[in-house]
């Protein structure tokens, strides 16, 4: 059973005449029959009966026409997804970012793409690093956009693309926004913050600058995984918090990263990171070479003079 044949029955069926279905296909005659007789022996049933009105589909070929279609209609998408991917007109990707850089990068990542191929499609997958990292590892994604790890497995080809400062946020309107110069240590200490609820390599880093100092760490007031939760409560004027310059600057509007001592500015690496022995689609590279150069931007100026 060929895509031949399959094709060679549905033109059959809808014709309802071996010779109008020949035409239509411009095949001879004695050829469509043979491809028709082909598929009743593999499936080892009639699917027409043959009579001076032409050809009537038994229960056999109708239920084989509801599932060539898909069949044949599936063919086909994959014929022109293979062919968008041969000649890098478009394709399809699938890769991980973490919330940060997903937020911070990819709406001008994808902008850029939908100008220049817009027949691209992009499915991506949000998680922290070191679930992005095992999910490259596992070919579960074409490759990973995150903070650069600090040990990489000799399995990994890690791109750093560029940095990502991760700032003490606060609104606009907030009062320690007032204080000349750097706001000293003991003062944020003292202050109500709220914080994603993972704990992992930036918190213990925030962490260890205020006991370096000889301060208790900040106690935040709130611990929320909710991006959009955390909008207000920054917006408030109230609360302190430690996020990544490029998402606060694209995705909090009214906040802005507080005057601070520069100890206190982690620099953190972005890269991509994809399997070594792992050649990528065009498609993929398209998306890796736009978020080189998005990456390699600096975050917006209000976020600056820290």
């Amino acid at each position: 059973m060929t895509p031949e044949d399959l094709r060679s029955f549905l033109a059959a069926y809808e014709a309802g005449s071996l010779q109008r279905a020949a035409a239509g296909l411009g095949l001879s005659q004695p050829t469509l029959s043979r491809r028709l007789q082909r598929l009743e022996d593999v499936l080892g049933v009639r699917l027409f009966a043959r009579s001076h009105r032409g050809l009537e589909p038994t229960s056999y070929g109708h239920a084989l026409a509801r599932r060539a279609r898909l069949i044949v209609e599936e063919l086909e998408l994959t014929r022109r997804e293979i062919a968008r991917i041969s000649t890098a007109i478009g394709g399809s990707v699938l890769f991980g970012a973490s919330p940060g850089v997903a937020a911070g990068l990819l709406p001008e990542v994808a902008a850029r793409l939908e100008v220049a191929h817009p027949d691209l499609h992009m499915t991506i997958v949000e998680g922290v690093s070191e679930s992005l990292v095992d999910q490259v590892i596992e070919r579960r994604v074409d490759f990973a956009v995150c903070t650069a790890p600090h040990e990489a497995s000799a399995d990994l080809a890690v791109e750093v693309l560029g940095t990502d400062p991760f700032v003490v946020a606060c609104a606009e309107g907030h009062r320690l926004r007032a204080t000349p110069g750097p706001v000293p240590l003991e003062v944020l200490s003292r202050q109500p913050w709220v914080m994603p609820t993972f704990r992992g390599a930036v918190r213990h880093w925030l962490e260890t600058r205020f006991v370096a100092a000889g301060l208790a760490p900040p106690v935040p007031r709130i611990e929320t995984s909710s991006m959009l939760l955390l909008k207000p409560l920054l917006a408030d004027c109230r609360h302190l918090s430690y996020l990544p310059a490029r998402l606060v600057a694209a995705d909090f509007p009214g906040v802005v990263a507080l005057p601070c001592a520069p100890s206190l500015v982690l620099m953190r690496q972005i890269a991509v990171i994809r399997l070594c022995q792992r050649n990528l689609s065009p498609a993929a590279e398209r998306v890796i070479a736009a978020l080189r150069t998005v990456a390699t931007a600096p975050p917006p100026i209000r976020l600056t003079g820290l």
